[in-house]
Order: structure tokens, then C-alpha cells, then sequence
């Protein structure tokens, strides 16, 4: 018997071993093991900018012309994304605004989707009158009915940090710097 050979047949006869016989009967608690062995293995792994501590002095803005967003804490740029704000018939109000409330399954009062039910806003941040913040889908450009659109992980990371009464700036021209929330330490933007 080659080497290769007796490699094979002793993971072969390893592996079987600790198999048992090839009928076993499925108990509920083997079930439940096999279960959480099978959701550990698939899970995405967790944000890491979550165990950041959050910072003193907080800021949102969203620009525009480039369909972008920065969060800032403490003066680094902790996120960054893409956005879809409104479309030219519904524009998205520029200015100086504050976070005015927040709400994580709000739903639309006066837009429905297409089963007539009105649209839901999850992650929602009111920063003027109607308009919020709040995860959404994102064609690549302005098209929703005023309110600025986010990736549902930026939306759910900006509701999880972001307070009540947080400066929120609306700009028409601008750029959005890539994130770096570990701050000057990390020699590279992570998201």
C-alpha cells in the first residue's frame, strides 16, 4: 500500500468511526444542536463599528449633487454611503436641520406600495416636516417623493447612533469622504 493510499483509507476509517452506524435516530435536542451548529456557521459576521463606543458630538450630512452621505462623530467620518433623495418633482429640502424624531418601523401616511399599503420607512430619522431618513431602495440617482433613502445597514448603523436633536445638513454640492471610525490609528478608510 502506497502512502497516499494508507493517508486515504486512515481518514476514511477516522471518519467513520466517529459516525457510528449509518442509521441514527434524530433527537430533538441533536436537532436543536445541529440547528444553532448550522445559523453560527451562516451568520454574517457582526459590524465591528457597533462595540464602538458612540461619540459626544455627532453630525449627519447629505449631499445632493452626489447622492452621498457622511456621519461624523467626534470629527471623523465614521460612515458613508450612497443615497437616493428626491426626485426633481419631489426635491429634497436644503438647509440646517435637527433630527426631530425617530421611529424604527414607520410607515408612510400618505405614499402606498404597490399592494395599496402604505409604504414602510424602516429606520426612520424626521429631520423636517415629512421628510425623513430612512432605509429604502437605491436606483443610483434621486427618485423618491422627498425623503433621503439609505442601504438598509447604513439606516440601521445611523439609527443606532444618531440622537434626537442631532445636527443634520442638507447640501446641494459635495462629496461624502470615505468612513474611517477607528479614527487616525487605522492607516486606511474600512467602509
Amino acid at each position: 500500500m502506497s502512502n497516499i493510499q494508507f493517508v486515504i483509507a486512515s481518514l476514511l476509517a477516522g471518519s467513520l468511526a466517529g459516525t457510528g452506524c449509518a442509521h441514527q435516530e434524530a433527537t430533538p435536542e441533536g436537532l436543536e444542536a445541529e440547528q444553532a451548529r448550522q445559523e453560527r456557521r451562516f451568520r454574517p459576521p457582526e459590524d465591528p463599528r457597533y462595540a464602538i463606543p458612540p461619540g459626544r458630538k455627532r453630525a449627519l450630512t447629505i449631499f445632493l449633487d452626489s447622492q452621498t452621505f457622511e456621519y461624523r462623530e467626534d470629527d471623523r467620518v465614521f460612515a458613508s454611503g450612497p443615497i437616493s433623495s428626491g426626485s426633481p418633482q419631489h426635491p429634497t429640502p436644503a438647509g440646517n436641520f435637527r433630527v426631530l424624531s425617530k421611529e424604527e418601523d414607520k410607515r408612510s401616511g400618505k405614499y402606498t406600495n404597490y399592494f395599496d399599503q402604505n409604504t414602510p420607512m424602516p429606520y426612520s430619522l424626521q429631520f423636517y416636516g415629512p421628510y425623513f431618513i430612512h432605509e429604502g431602495w437605491l436606483p443610483g440617482h434621486a427618485d423618491s417623493h422627498g425623503c433621503v433613502r439609505l442601504k438598509y445597514e447604513d439606516a440601521k448603523l445611523l439609527f443606532s447612533r444618531v440622537k434626537v436633536g442631532d445636527p443634520v445638513t442638507v447640501k446641494r454640492q459635495g462629496r461624502a469622504r470615505p468612513a474611517n471610525p477607528f479614527g487616525d490609528g487605522y492607516p486606511f478608510p474600512i467602509f
